[in-house]
């Protein structure tokens, strides 16, 4: 009994030291949360072991800072330790671990200044007049960590992270980041007038603003993920209505191959009856061409072009090409979605290269343009081949990079030069440009890291030696 009595008398007297002891299972419970709260923004897959040592890591680095290192230095060293765990253990780059460590210490400090209002309705009084008393601190932590938790599952749930914001149009983007900064504003100052009036303040004003409080945010939070859902819906319909105008193109082209068989087999018929074997010989290039056409169409198939972005460019590119009778030829061999390149930005680099080449290719006399994404593990890079065929073969293959460099008198020139803009800001992008009697060919080179071609490998991703 007098152990239980002392116990009791010491979570009901302040004391700094036992306050920093209750604070040690805190600290793997705010581990547990943070790691997985920077998994789930930032969509990484990290294994059980490398989660369990970043855990480890931040409880050890929170326990010292915590005993050794004196206030605000501790914050610091525990900031600092934050984005050196994230990165090392859960592979984020330094501004995603800059940008998570950010974003949960506001969400502690929101829900922090939240768990004061919810102590001064349970106790009466303002929780400053009692932080230095551990039964208090220990209820202040229990709200602040159950508010955090629930935060944590919602946000799994509902599969919310950053990466889902990352190619949606610059107006949806300036409006959701000005929801989300007048949101925390509004909510840290409707916190801040109601922990400074608390004493004034009715309970039931109290509790209706932080009603109010909760509401607003998780109701934005919702409206926030809706607005990202609606955008890549509407970017689905459109790649949707590609491909359908596709299969209507591909499904015309068989029912009049379809139609004209029996002709073309009496055809072949008649060539061989007159022994004719050049004859044969023409009309079977003839057949095989037209089959070849059907198949080149039907390889814009999302199945293998399972990118949306780099879909929609080709299908659109394939029609202008189309309209202008000229043949292209698309060949995939890799999973689109594992390129080691910015999506918006390889679809502006996609899009300006397959404009020069129908520009080029329309004026030929053989009309004709390939397309090839392909794995080249011997050098550890990923390679996007665009060839055409071309009339002018002077064109100087430095000089086109060049800003106002066009061959046409009324073209600006500007396309290639933005292309060059966008590889100078990257360390693993180079474009190769070469040329022979035939094809002008653009090459462009995505370098990878060692860690994304284990990725690769381990997901037996096709590769092409």
């Amino acid at each position: 009994m007098n152990i239980l009595q002392k116990i009791t008398a010491g979570l009901m007297s302040p004391n700094e030291m036992l306050i920093s002891i209750i604070n040690i299972p805190f600290f793997i419970i705010e581990s547990y949360i943070y790691t997985n709260l920077f998994v789930i923004l930032f969509d990484k897959n990290p294994s059980t072991k490398r989660k369990f040592m970043s855990i480890l890591v931040l409880t050890i680095s929170g326990i010292f800072s915590r005993f050794l290192i004196p206030l605000p230095y501790n914050t610091i060293f525990n900031i600092l330790f934050f984005i050196v765990s994230f990165k090392v253990f859960l592979e984020g780059k330094i501004i995603e671990s800059f940008i998570g460590v950010s974003i949960q210490y506001l969400l502690t400090v929101l829900f922090e200044m939240l768990s004061t209002q919810i102590y001064t309705l349970m106790f009466w009084k303002p929780y400053s007049e009692y932080m230095n008393y551990p039964i208090y601190t220990i209820l202040f932590m229990i709200i602040v960590y159950i508010c955090l938790f629930i935060l944590l599952k919602l946000l799994k749930k509902f599969n919310v992270n950053i990466t889902l914001f990352k190619n949606i149009n610059r107006k949806d983007t300036i409006t959701i980041l000005a929801t989300i900064i007048l949101g925390f504003i509004t909510v840290f100052l409707q916190l801040y007038i109601s922990t400074l009036y608390n004493n004034i303040l009715p309970n039931f004003v109290i509790l209706l603003s932080m009603i109010s409080l909760i509401a607003y945010f998780f109701v934005s939070l919702f409206n926030i993920v809706k607005t990202k859902q609606l955008e890549i819906a509407n970017r689905d319909i459109k790649n949707l209505k590609l491909y359908n105008n596709t299969l209507k193109v591909l499904y015309d082209n068989i029912r009049a191959f379809k139609h004209d068989f029996n002709n073309i087999m009496n055809g072949i018929g008649g060539y061989i009856t007159a022994k004719d074997m050049d004859g044969l010989s023409k009309y079977y290039k003839s057949v095989f061409k037209e089959c070849d056409n059907l198949n080149n169409l039907a390889a814009l198939n999302p199945e293998t072009i399972n990118n949306p972005s780099i879909y929609a460019i080709l299908a659109d590119k394939y029609t202008k090409a189309s309209a202008k009778n000229i043949k292209i030829e698309l060949g995939v061999f890799l999973d689109l979605n594992s390129l080691n390149i910015d999506t918006y930005e390889l679809t502006r680099i996609l899009g300006i290269l397959l404009d020069n080449s129908i520009e080029a290719a329309q004026e030929c006399e053989k009309k004709y343009i390939s397309v090839r994404f392909i794995m080249d593990h011997r050098k550890n890079r990923q390679l996007v081949i665009v060839e055409n065929t071309y009339k002018d073969k002077d064109i100087d293959t430095y000089k086109i990079f060049e800003k106002s460099y066009s061959t046409k008198p009324h073209n600006t020139g500007l396309g290639l030069w933005e292309v060059n803009k966008i590889l100078k800001k990257h360390d693993n992008l180079a474009i190769y440009t070469s040329k022979d009697d035939e094809l002008f060919k653009q090459q462009l080179e995505i370098y990878l890291p060692q860690k994304i071609l284990n990725k690769l490998q381990d997901k037996k991703i096709p590769i092409k030696k």
